[in-house]
């Protein structure tokens, strides 16, 4: 069993086991949080999945999105002595 969720960034494109009824098995992740959005590639309908679901459905990433930015860990604290120079 992996520790916690399953690491999904919004852009990526994964393809999941059941086709949608346009016949596309591929999707764009366009929201995250306890319900999933994707795009549907075929038909660019969206929908809103629970992320049980979309954990238990992927089958494969095939492109993964844009790292969450580091330039938030690297932000100076004032709260720790940090100075911010403008």
């Amino acid at each position: 069993m992996p520790d916690g969720p399953l690491e999904l960034r919004l852009g990526d494109v994964v393809r999941l086991r059941k086709p949608h009824p346009c016949g596309s098995h591929d999707w764009t992740i366009v929201r995250l949080g306890a319900d999933i959005g994707l795009r549907c590639h075929g038909c660019n309908h969206r929908i809103l999945v629970p992320r049980r679901t979309v954990e238990q459905r992927l089958n494969a990433f095939l492109s993964r999105g844009p790292a969450p930015s580091e330039a938030v860990d690297s932000a100076p604290n004032p709260a720790a002595g940090e100075t911010v120079t403008p």
